[in-house]
């Protein structure tokens, strides 16, 4: 059993969870959570030179394949001066990918980049920029890029924790080295920051260089010896349950086919990471799944008591399917089929506000109307 992982909130705990902790507050659904979005639109467009992907591309930063999205959304109500605006985390799939931040007074948007806001003197909207990123035109032939954010509040540190995946140069040194998990070709990281209207981030990092990890990184959740995991650890979807208890949706992406399947870790702290039992719980052949080449984790949400929701994706083309579980062991499938929203590569952002479920996901917006109870 994953003792750790389940429990109920206390008699004298918030009456909503904070949307900052990435487990969306479903428990007064009074039925299930709506197949379909009552409205979508699109809430990022590629418009920076860094957004573009430069890998074999020459003609940088024209051309190239475009996968603008990734985000994660917080409001910025903690750590120093909050301003009570929401923050819009970005990437894309491709080097030379960094992290970029929107902003937005209300959670509907509109989303305007770093760069555009009134009076900003910023060349470029990214928070976080891969070291051997060159403005004036990237090297087509490095993988190198930081993508795949995910922001959530860490009350007792009183900081912003930002989860994201680098491409480590030192794989083969990192295979090779008896102490480190699997094959180490992309692993997720972390940076800190107290104040987000600053968007200060602070890498975390060895204390002596690295030989294994690229720009001494310590990767927080790295690969795996286990075969599902061994290749790349990235794309994660964080989230502390209401219980306390920190617990990552992790992608898992193996040396060879089929393709990523999904797992899950846990952590009294977000810093330090144990791997569940039983991963990859979310993979062929389980009785909750169906056939399927590559598995994705959406998003988590408390349905009240012991119970969760869990959404993830399945197929190339991503078809969100939802569930529930009291245990994270096993998965209850969501007998009416897919959802009717278009499912993203990456994790799915939850944000609730009253009767309205918005799911960030892609370069998209979706906005669910919750059936609750009436108050």
């Amino acid at each position: 059993m994953l003792l750790l992982l389940v429990g109920t909130v206390g008699v004298g705990a918030a009456p909503r969870l904070d949307n900052n902790l990435k487990c969306v507050d479903l428990s007064d659904l009074v039925e299930p959570l709506p197949l379909r979005a009552v409205a979508s639109r699109l809430i990022l467009k590629q418009s920076e030179d860094w957004e573009a992907s430069s890998y074999k591309n020459p003609r940088w930063p024209k051309g190239g394949h475009r996968s603008l999205g990734y985000p994660t959304v917080v409001k910025n109500v903690h750590g120093q001066d909050p301003d009570g605006r929401y923050y819009l985390y970005y990437a894309h799939h491709d080097p030379m990918s960094g992290i970029g931040c929107a902003v937005a007074k209300s959670i509907a948007g509109p989303y305007v980049k770093l760069a555009d806001l009134p009076g900003s003197k910023r060349k470029h909207s990214r928070v976080l920029t891969v070291p051997n990123y060159r403005a004036s035109g990237p090297n087509p032939d490095d993988p190198s890029h930081f993508s795949s954010p995910c922001v959530v509040w860490n009350a007792k540190e009183k900081l912003w924790f930002m989860y994201f995946h680098y491409f480590n140069h030192f794989h083969g040194a990192w295979t090779a080295d008896a102490k480190s998990p699997g094959e180490g070709w992309q692993m997720t990281a972390l940076a800190t920051c107290a104040d987000l209207a600053k968007n200060n981030w602070t890498i975390w990092k060895t204390p002596r260089p690295s030989k294994v990890s690229v720009w001494d990184i310590v990767p927080v959740l790295p690969t795996t010896d286990a075969a599902w995991m061994k290749s790349a650890s990235s794309y994660h979807a964080i989230q502390r349950l209401p219980t306390g208890q920190w617990l990552a949706f992790m992608r898992g992406t193996p040396t060879r086919h089929p393709g990523p399947t999904v797992g899950f870790a846990s952590s009294r702290d977000g810093r330090n990471w144990m791997n569940l039992a039983g991963n990859p719980l979310i993979a062929p052949g389980k009785p909750w799944t169906k056939p399927a080449r590559e598995y994705r984790p959406a998003f988590i949400g408390w349905l009240g008591g012991k119970k969760y929701l869990v959404a993830w994706s399945e197929h190339s083309g991503p078809r969100v399917i939802y569930s529930t579980t009291t245990d994270f062991e096993t998965f209850q499938r969501d007998p009416r089929g897919y959802a009717h929203w278009p499912g993203p590569d990456g994790l799915v952002s939850p944000w609730r506000e009253g009767n309205r479920l918005y799911l960030f996901a892609g370069n998209q917006l979706h906005e669910l109307a919750l059936p609750v109870r009436k108050k």
